[in-house]
């Protein structure tokens, strides 16, 4: 999905600088001082400035008339700058499709079709406007990033007195179920109508932009006329007879909106700087080696580990390794109680190779990816192979060695952790799906494994899988 530009300023210096939407640390480019940005779970506004002024209107409504063969305005008698706010809404969208058994036998002359199990995985990034009592003729924002730099707002009263900020008439719950209502739809395309679709969505996402428009009333040989200006882009939206009045509408704007806050980005337990690593979200500290997640109020410790294995001690160090996050969780699959190995084999004998696994009586462990990944899919895929695996790895406190960033929070991954386990039972018929599908997943830890190079992919130095390099 496009990450726009978002203008900020330093909490240390006040010098401005930019960063990417999205983005949870910084660094000054004046200072240098490495900066954590507290935009989790947070629904943050921002502005567009118009890239025009008045003085341009009644040039573009001449050039605009023309082309069209209309009569030029014989005198402007007004001319607003409005702001439109427009809800956006990004996420990862993971799903897979469980299919209903059909109860027939096919002609026996047919080769049996292999088992077909996808996790697939879609970005969804939509907008829409939230006001709706007029009508300006423009329904989305649509993205173009070489032009679109966002402003933080923090009051709309921070725009000036001149323009007029339009209310806020769709809250945030009505935005966030319109765009999972456009989203299911998309994919309910892609089942039967009686199959059932499971859907986690991760890094969502939800934020509300202002964007300029100018509107000019004018007199022309037709009579009073309203001409209406996307504020970015010059293009003429709406033309119509009569002057523009502005519609209010009953609804109040009363969603509440939380201020972004820009604090240094520093150990709390140490003082030392943290990896300024713009979209990572678990930072080891390189001083004291606390691991740390950020949160809506800053930073709380995890658990982190690092796996090593036989053959990255025989390799040496002519073959390095690097080391990417997994985030691995305990769990309880079924009426609460704690599950392992043994037991889930006894459950899927066909999924999980309970041949590689000496101690069965090991807690029946879930891996989720937590490095970026080029292709979205390998993400799900590498997640079933350690799932089925259940590799016994030899653990380690990290050191400083060669840590990859964890892009996922453990919020994000224990959705992935249901959507892994939804994969593997689907397939079984037999299985009364209702009484497993709530599984429960105790306090996460990160653990880095081992990998390395192998021309442009890279393979697992702990069950041998080879993908895709991260980008």
């Amino acid at each position: 999905m496009q990450r726009l530009k978002v203008s900020t300023s330093c909490s240390s210096c006040g010098a401005p600088f930019e960063l990417l939407e999205g983005a949870n640390v910084a660094r000054c480019p004046f200072c240098g001082l490495p900066l954590l940005v507290q935009s989790q779970k947070k629904i943050l506004r921002y502005y567009l400035e118009p890239k025009f002024n008045k003085k341009s209107i009644s040039f573009l409504v001449d050039r605009f008339r023309k082309e069209k063969g209309f009569s030029l305005p014989k005198r402007i008698d007004e001319i607003r700058l409005l702001y439109l706010p427009f809800w956006r809404f990004t996420a990862l969208a993971f799903y897979t499709i469980i299919k209903q058994p059909q109860f027939f036998l096919p002609p026996a002359n047919l080769p049996e079709e292999p088992k077909t199990e996808e996790i697939l995985s879609k970005e969804w990034d939509v907008n829409f406007t939230a006001h709706t009592s007029n009508s300006f003729g423009i329904a989305t924002l649509g993205m173009r990033p070489d032009w679109l730099s966002l402003k933080i707002l923090t009051d709309k009263s921070s725009l000036g007195r001149r323009e007029e900020v339009l209310d806020m008439e769709m809250n945030s719950s009505g935005a966030r179920e319109r765009a999972l209502k456009s989203l299911n739809f998309y994919l309910g395309r892609k089942k039967a109508p009686e199959d059932e679709l499971v859907l986690r969505l991760l890094e969502e996402r939800l934020s509300l932009i202002f964007f300029p428009l100018w509107v000019a009333n004018f007199v022309a040989s037709e009579g009073k006329i309203h001409h209406i200006i996307d504020g970015i882009t010059k293009r003429t939206l709406k033309e119509g007879p009569g002057y523009f009045e502005l519609k209010k509408s009953q609804a109040e704007d009363v969603e509440r909106f939380n201020p972004l806050k820009i604090v240094p980005h520093r150990c709390p337990n140490c003082g030392w700087d943290l990896p300024v690593t713009p979209f990572h979200v678990v930072f080891p500290c390189g001083n004291c080696r606390r691991v740390w997640e950020i949160d809506e109020e800053g930073y709380h410790q995890i658990k982190g580990e690092l796996a090593k294995t036989q053959e990255e001690k025989a390799t040496g160090p002519s073959r390095p390794f690097g080391y990417y996050p997994f985030w691995v969780f305990e769990t309880r699959l079924h009426k609460g109680k704690r599950s392992f190995i043994q037991d889930v084999f006894e459950l899927l004998p066909s999924e999980i190779g309970l041949f590689s696994v000496k101690d069965k009586s090991r807690p029946f462990l879930f891996y989720v990816p937590a490095f970026e990944l080029s292709n979205l899919k390998k993400v799900a895929d590498l997640g079933l192979a350690y799932l089925r695996t259940q590799p016994d790895l030899e653990i380690e406190t990290p050191k400083k060695e060669n840590l990859k960033g964890v892009f996922i929070s453990e919020h994000d991954a224990k959705k992935m952790a249901e959507l892994l386990w939804f994969s593997l039972i689907s397939s079984k018929t037999n299985l009364v799906l209702d009484d497993w599908k709530n599984p429960e997943f105790e306090k996460g830890k990160i653990v880095w494994c081992p990998c390395r190079k192998e021309g442009m992919f890279l393979r697992d130095a702990v069950i041998g899988y080879s993908f895709q390099k991260v980008r």
